[in-house]
């Protein structure tokens, strides 16, 4: 394995053993190191520097998220019980669709509200979509309607794409890139090279990543490692990865225990690295690209501050930061609850008062996992798996949330984080074998919470057959588009996007307006 390479769950066993220490380094990207590098390519803008000629597409800095909190909802929600309900369509006598969309399975839907506890919650309205359909969200999400705080910052956005199997969407859907692609990067990447490069031309530096991806044990490693994915970026743009399931394993690792003696070692690779250096530098003309040497200065440095990322790792009280969290949802028990531990772990870090993340990941694998895996993928029990998962979500979130009356330092302020719910795709408008519904990639349902975000409404639209209406819809690769100038970082970049990716644009001005209007719900 080369050094900078990222192998996807390279610790996929699951025992703290089974990582070594040149595995740690290619799962530790981070700020540390990249400072050196920078120094010597000041004459080059900076990523995500928004061009003199686009700052009409520049959000207002009163607008702007400060972080982004990204929650996937692994293995395809279902839009028609949770973010996207239409309720005249599907009836049972609808005369084209009978018996589809949020009908299909209403009998069990309605017994796990109740199951639920959400009885009596009426279904908060977003509005009429573009095909003017009144639409609501749907029974399951009866928790975030009766949140009517977060609801008024809520957008609920259509998307749509072609591809069914999980391999090809979820990484899709994590970088807005096909698989296979060299430039495909997850999120945290390009924020985390934004906000690193911003630093270096202000002269500053710290020692802790911007940007940092809790995934789960049990997930082939073609799909959400994506997440952690650098593309075409330096080394240490790359999102800290952690297995929430086995934190133990990687933080073990940062006190360097097969290392006796730290700092002799560190001055020695330290003594290499420059010898190195110094070789690819010409007297008079500074030294040469080298991509894989500025990984392997920037895995170096990120060991030598450890313990600057351990200390991040512990609660407030020095505690253990993944500590075992258990979890109850619709009569469902867990000992322990995976996607909670890493929501609280996620808030810890996106309000940190001395190095607060930019960006954190979270995969949602469920309290228990669906019959197809993760949390979403329902085959099988579509009902009692979506409304069991989401609703466990949605406690975990909403308890981190600062409500109107509150103003706690250690929860989420959605004037500074906006909040992604994203997914693959979504699943079949009637069902698959008796309760399951299969994947459905051609009109599903997205939702961006805070931030820039304001009033409660809904891009795009869903037509009766279950198919994004016309082109009425975001691409995934503008839903990450358009995070990324939520947070101020232009995305056209060859590193990032271009301005097919955003469907009738021929301009990177105009792509971004439009990215900004459909997806945040903002004319600039």
């Amino acid at each position: 394995m080369r050094i900078g390479f990222f192998p996807p769950f390279v610790h996929g066993t699951g025992q703290a053993t089974g990582m070594r220490r040149r595995s740690f380094l290619g799962l530790v990207g981070g700020a540390a190191g990249a400072a050196a590098i920078l120094r010597s390519r000041r004459a080059e803008a900076a990523f995500g520097t928004f061009p003199s000629d686009a700052l009409q597409a520049q959000l207002p800095v009163g607008m702007r998220a400060k972080n982004v909190l990204e929650i996937f909802l692994y293995g395809g929600l279902s839009p028609w019980e949770t973010l996207y309900c239409v309720p005249t369509y599907g009836t049972p006598l609808d005369p084209m669709y009978p018996n589809q969309q949020s009908y299909t399975f209403k009998s069990a839907s309605d017994a796990m509200i109740a199951t639920c506890g959400n009885t009596g919650v009426t279904p908060s309205s977003l509005g009429n979509d573009a095909l003017g359909m009144p639409v609501q969200l749907g029974p399951f999400a009866a928790k975030l309607s009766a949140r009517t705080d977060v609801v008024q910052r809520l957008r609920v956005v259509v998307q749509k794409h072609n591809l069914e199997p999980h391999e090809a969407a979820v990484p899709q859907a994590l970088t807005g890139r096909p698989v296979g692609q060299p430039t495909a990067a997850g999120l945290g990447a390009h924020v985390q090279r934004a906000r690193i490069d911003a630093d270096t031309a202000s002269n500053t530096m710290r020692s802790a990543p911007y940007s940092y991806m809790f995934a789960t044990g049990g997930i082939s490693s073609d799909n959400v490692a994506a997440a952690a994915a650098a593309g075409a970026h330096p080394g240490y743009a790359r999102p800290l990865l952690i297995k929430t399931d086995n934190a133990a394993g990687f933080t073990s690792l940062l006190s360097r225990p097969t290392v006796a003696k730290r700092s002799e070692q560190d001055a020695l690779v330290k003594a290499y690295v420059d010898q190195y250096q110094q070789r690819l530098t010409w007297p008079s003309q500074g030294r040469v690209r080298s991509p894989r040497t500025d990984d392997l200065a920037v895995a170096f440095q990120t060991t030598t501050n450890v313990d600057a990322i351990a200390a991040l790792l512990k609660t407030d009280s020095g505690g253990d930061l993944f500590a075992n969290i258990a979890g109850n949802a619709c009569a469902v028990s867990s000992g322990k609850d995976i996607p909670f531990i890493g929501l609280n772990a996620a808030v810890h870090l996106l309000t940190h008062p001395a190095a607060p993340a930019s960006y954190v990941c979270v995969s949602d694998t469920g309290i228990e996992e669906a019959s197809g895996g993760g949390g979403y993928d329902t085959h099988t029990a579509n009902a009692h798996d979506t409304a069991m998962n989401f609703d466990n979500m949605l406690q975990a979130l909403l308890a981190k949330i600062n409500g109107p009356s509150e103003t706690d330092p250690t929860k989420l302020n959605l004037s500074d984080t906006m909040i992604i719910l994203n997914t693959e795709f979504g699943r079949t408008p009637v069902a698959q074998g008796g309760d399951g519904r299969n994947h459905h990639p051609y009109g599903y349902a997205t939702a961006f919470i805070g931030g820039p975000i304001t009033g409660t409404t809904i891009a795009g639209a869903i037509g009766p057959d279950g198919t994004a209406a016309g082109m009425n819809y975001a691409t995934p690769a503008q839903n990450r588009m358009a995070a990324l100038l939520a947070l101020g970082i232009w995305p056209f970049a060859q590193e990032a996007f271009a301005v097919s990716d955003v469907p009738g644009a021929t301009a990177e001005l105009a792509a971004a307006l439009s990215t900004i209007q459909f997806v945040l719900g903002r004319t600039l």
